[in-house]
């Protein structure tokens, strides 16, 4: 059985969900914009992890277009603004307590 925190944690574990959540916030940004964010991100795992928060219903994709170029945007669900906050105070925290380490 897993503790509400590990819960927690298991939902954001990855090197870039925490920063999409608070990149995105209450905007809604293409998959271009976010690319272009996280250039040092390897596509597959950034699509990989798009599709995790997505999946966990953190996130919203909607694509748009009937041929390609096809136009993928992403949005916080309203579950996911729920998460955004607590994302965004250990941000600060670590920000705040970054020259300890």
């Amino acid at each position: 059985m897993y503790s509400p925190i590990d819960i927690f944690w298991q939902t954001i574990k990855g090197k870039y969900k925490a920063k999409i959540l608070i990149y995105i916030n209450n905007r809604t940004l293409r998959y271009s914009q976010i690319k272009r964010k996280f250039a040092d991100a390897s596509e597959r795992i950034l699509i990989k992890q798009l599709k995790e928060l997505e999946k966990e219903g953190l996130i919203e994709k909607t694509v748009t277009g009937t041929k390609p170029p096809l136009k993928t945007e992403y949005k916080l669900s309203d579950y996911g603004k729920t998460m955004c906050p607590i994302v965004k105070q250990m941000w600060f925290w670590g920000e705040k307590h970054a020259q300890r380490s």
